[in-house]
């Protein structure tokens, strides 16, 4: 089964998609300054705060799908250091408590 990401149309696809997402988080970030700028200072209003992790967000994703793209999807090879364990046998492990 071919992966979807490996397509050129899906490359073009998800970079598209960082495009938009950068352009409109550009456009809530002039709408968040011009907000910024009608209000005392160290007093941001719970819609800026939205406006502001929106922004976030988008330049988050939108950066990650223009710049890697289909990449974000590769699969890696984990070290044995940060692998997961199994679960202990705890027929092992489990002991009867002692008197001390």
């Amino acid at each position: 089964m071919k992966k979807w990401h490996q397509s050129l149309s899906a490359s073009l696809g998800l970079r598209g998609g960082g495009m938009v997402l950068l352009g409109s988080g550009g456009a809530v970030a002039v709408r968040l300054h011009q907000m910024a700028l009608g209000v005392p200072a160290r007093e941001p209003t719970s819609f800026m705060l939205l406006l502001a992790a929106i922004v976030f967000l988008c330049g988050s994703a939108g950066s990650a799908l223009l710049f890697a793209g289909p990449a974000l999807w590769e699969i890696v090879e984990v070290s044995e250091r940060w692998r997961r364990m199994p679960p202990p046998d705890l027929a092992v492990t489990v002991r009867p408590d002692r008197d001390v």
